[in-house]
């Protein structure tokens, strides 16, 4: 082992830094079986409209809108959770366990559901513009972007 290695390749500090996010991860995965408005009320404790546009680039609205309106026959984009959870450095399992709570799933074989596993596996420590700048270098389309981008109610076909 080197010097200043302390396990498996990572320094004191990283490592500390790193188990104080297994930990909190672990912490937070005890919390996974409840309703969206439980659990986004939860992770978002505390905040205020302008804390919330301010973290997320979203509208201050949202963060009422998410907290009180939103449940599985009226949920958000995608790309509004993935910025939530980018923006408060939240782990791919509490992603899932929102979309679940949602009745929504990720798909694997979707490249922007990809891109957004990706994000929330190697880039949770990215800020939004940073995880956009990876979005478009993986050729996800800009209205699937996270932050402001992610305001808009997307097109749907009509069946």
């Amino acid at each position: 082992m080197a010097e200043n290695e302390f396990i498996a390749g990572y320094s004191y500090e990283e490592w500390e830094n790193l188990e104080k996010e297994f930990l909190r991860d672990y912490k937070n995965s005890t919390m996974y079986n409840k309703s969206f408005r439980e659990l986004i009320s939860e992770i978002l404790e505390g905040e205020t409209y302008m804390s919330f546009a301010d973290k997320t680039n979203l509208s201050p609205n949202m963060l009422y809108r998410l907290k009180k309106q939103v449940d599985e026959k009226d949920p958000p984009q995608r790309s509004t959770i993935v910025t939530v959870c980018i923006a408060y450095k939240i782990d791919f399992l509490m992603m899932q366990a929102l979309l679940h709570s949602l009745g929504l799933d990720i798909n694997r074989f979707n490249k922007r559901d990809y891109a957004y596993t990706f994000l929330l596996t190697r880039c949770r420590d990215k800020t939004l513009d940073q995880c956009n700048d990876i979005l478009k270098q993986l050729g996800i389309p800009q209205t699937y972007w996270l932050g402001h981008h992610a305001k808009g109610k997307k097109k749907t076909k009509k069946k």
